[in-house]
C-alpha cells in the first residue's frame, strides 16, 4: 500500500484570474525550475498544445551527503520529474522517477478567488524496499514537502515579477 499525503499552500494577494494569466506563458515554469536548488538541471520537454502544457525535467537532488560520496554515487540521486498540466481547469498530474526504487505521484489543483490561489498537492508515495518501504515513504515525505515549500516561494515570487513587469 502506497503512503499518501497532502501538501497545501495559499498565496495571498494574487487573484485566480491572474494565475491563470500568467501560467499560460511557458516561460515562468522553465524560470521555476531553473530556480529549484539542484544540480545539473536539465529542461528535457517544454510544450504546450492547445490547454495542456508538459514539463519534463532532470535533475541531481541535493542531498546532504559528504562530497567524496556525492562523487562515487554520481547520478545515483537523479529525479526525472513530468507534470502535465490542464491550463484551463488548474489541475497537473505530476509524476517523479528517479534511479532509486520509489514511485511518487501528485494529482495537484489550483483554486482561488480575487484575493488568493490556493495549491493542494495529494501524493502517493511507494518505495519498493523489503522492511524499510514505510520507514522510506514518510521520509521521502519529508523531501517533498520541503521541496514543494521551496517550489511553491519560488512560484509566488515568479508571479509577483510577472505581475509588476
Amino acid at each position: 500500500m502506497a503512503h499518501q499525503f497532502t501538501v497545501t499552500a495559499i498565496i495571498q494577494g494574487i487573484s485566480i484570474d491572474d494565475f491563470k494569466r500568467l501560467a499560460t506563458d511557458i516561460r515562468m515554469h522553465e524560470a521555476v525550475c531553473h530556480r529549484i536548488p539542484a544540480q545539473n538541471m536539465e529542461i528535457l520537454v517544454s510544450e504546450k498544445q492547445g490547454q495542456i502544457y508538459t514539463l519534463k525535467r532532470a535533475y541531481n537532488l541535493d542531498v546532504k551527503i559528504p562530497d567524496m560520496a556525492k562523487k562515487l554515487l554520481k547520478d545515483a540521486f537523479r529525479l526525472q520529474r513530468t507534470d502535465v498540466s490542464n491550463l484551463e481547469e488548474m489541475t497537473s498530474i505530476v509524476e517523479l522517477g528517479a534511479n532509486l526504487p520509489i514511485e511518487a505521484k501528485c494529482q495537484r489543483v489550483v483554486t482561488g478567488d480575487e484575493a488568493q490561489i490556493q495549491f493542494q498537492l495529494d501524493w502517493s508515495v511507494k518505495v519498493k524496499v523489503p522492511l524499510l518501504g514505510s520507514m522510506l515513504e514518510k521520509h521521502a515525505e519529508g523531501e517533498i514537502r520541503k521541496f514543494s515549500e521551496i517550489e511553491i516561494n519560488i512560484v509566488e515570487d515568479e508571479l509577483r515579477k510577472n505581475l509588476s513587469a
